[in-house]
């Protein structure tokens, strides 16, 4: 790998931290308030892509970035596929693998037993899941480089 591409991917990483407290926290007000996991979910990924394209647009792809329909089409899709890999991961941590507040309660300690729920444990497995389809697709489908004559780089 490139140490383009390292650098490049520390800043990916740096401003998914920024995204992923942005959608923790929506997602854990709408879900602890109201019980609402799935749509929580949403909610809380929809507050996170904002936030992702404000950053990564400016920051981290800025020598890829064109800001055409094309690259904000792309940028959609592939944030509507990392969001279909988070809720799939959230439902198999629920339902096929038993993640689930009483599970969470044999093994948290008391006092965080109000903000940590079975999920809370979901949603951070499902998040590193994410993260991974949301930099290849940046990578490959969003930000792509274009060389001089305008055709797309490798």
């Amino acid at each position: 790998m490139k140490k383009e591409s390292i650098f490049q991917f520390l800043k990916f990483a740096l401003v998914g931290v920024l995204n992923t407290v942005v959608d923790f926290l929506v997602f854990q007000l709408f879900n602890l308030k109201l019980s609402w996991m799935y749509l929580a979910q949403v909610i809380g990924y929809c507050a996170g892509i904002l936030n992702s394209y404000f950053w990564n647009s400016r920051w981290t792809f800025r020598k890829e970035h064109r800001r055409s329909a094309r690259e904000v089409v792309a940028f959609l899709v592939v944030n509507l596929v990392s969001l279909g890999v988070s809720l799939g991961v959230l439902w198999l941590c629920r339902n096929p693998f038993g993640i689930t507040d009483a599970w969470v309660a044999g093994w948290v300690p008391a006092w965080l037993g109000g903000f940590v729920k079975g999920d809370t444990v979901a949603k951070l497995i499902a998040t590193p899941c994410a993260v991974l389809v949301n930099f290849i697709g940046s990578k490959l489908f969003v930000f792509r480089a274009e060389k001089e004559n305008g055709t797309e780089a490798p």
